[in-house]
């Protein structure tokens, strides 16, 4: 990537920051591709989000139909390859949580990791045909077409020579808004909805904060933990809410019953842990960070 400062024009770093995030993703798809282990195709997926998350923000810097082409590309392989990715965490928590549970329990709990083992085959099969259908290789010139026609001399919703950092700036403003606005709802342990609608709110946040990178020599490091320390926890939450209704489901009253209460166990302990880090990295200060290292 080009050398970026906090000065450089709009439609220069927006160029040069998405032509970054597709090379990424490129390099991660022929990693994918080839190998198709579960960790390069996790690395795939988290890729494709981080480009489309670009692709909104410097949207309005570029043709918008050669953009939504790609946008449109990207996302269908964010969406193929995020099935894959719940099955396998599900397979792995109950195949952590065998040893820890009484010998009535467990027949059912093997039955359902027999179910969710057969599901995976299922979706791997799926994925390697929703891969093969996609081209990598047209997706790429659509890309570079379109990162070749930045809009400079005529009028769009973006000043093209504003300077960067004043531009990922107000790109920021509305997910931080969307914090404060959920933070409220979220610390309310019960509240399953406002955790999970922050959870999303803070990768996006993230994401974006991330493109930033470049432009900031001291800080970035420290805050960006702070970001995917929330990720994590929330994500954790999120998990175990999923997992309890792949329970709810698939166990009779009586066989669901102790699993249920050691993920609401589980649940409890990751909400404590967010609840301290609310006191020691407050959220609703992350929008003041942010400016701060701009």
């Amino acid at each position: 990537m080009m050398q970026l400062s906090s000065k450089t024009h709009l439609w220069l770093a927006a160029r040069a920051m998405l032509q970054e995030r597709g090379d990424d993703l490129f390099r991660r798809w022929d990693r994918a591709r080839r190998s198709f282990e579960l960790d390069d195709i996790h690395d795939l997926r988290v890729s494709s989000r981080r480009l489309r998350e670009a692709l909104a923000i410097f949207g309005p810097c570029f043709p918008a139909k050669s953009l939504s082409r790609v946008t449109s590309r990207v996302k269908r392989l964010t969406n193929i390859l995020g099935i894959l990715r719940n099955t396998d965490e599900a397979i792995l928590y109950f195949t952590e949580l065998v040893p820890s549970l009484p010998t009535d329990n467990i027949d059912s709990l093997r039955e359902l990791l027999d179910e969710l083992g057969n599901e995976r085959d299922r979706e791997r099969k799926n994925l390697k045909s929703g891969l093969k259908e996609l081209d990598p290789v047209s997706l790429r010139t659509l890309f570079s077409e379109a990162c070749n026609r930045p809009l400079i001399f005529v009028e769009t919703k973006a000043d093209p020579f504003v300077p960067i950092h004043l531009f990922l700036r107000e790109a920021m403003t509305g997910h931080e808004a969307s914090v404060c606005d959920l933070l409220p709802q979220a610390v309310i342990e019960a509240n399953v909805n406002a955790q999970h609608k922050l959870r999303i709110v803070i990768k996006h946040f993230r994401y974006r904060f991330e493109l930033a990178a470049p432009l900031i020599s001291d800080g970035f490091n420290e805050l960006h933990a702070v970001f995917r320390g929330y990720q994590e926890v929330l994500g954790r939450l999120h998990d175990l809410d999923v997992f309890a209704d792949l329970v709810r489901d698939r166990f009779d009253v009586t066989a669901a019953g102790l699993l249920l209460a050691k993920i609401a166990e589980q649940r409890h302990d990751q909400f404590t842990a967010f609840e301290r880090m609310l006191v020691i990295d407050p959220l609703a200060d992350l929008g003041e960070r942010v400016r701060g290292l701009l």
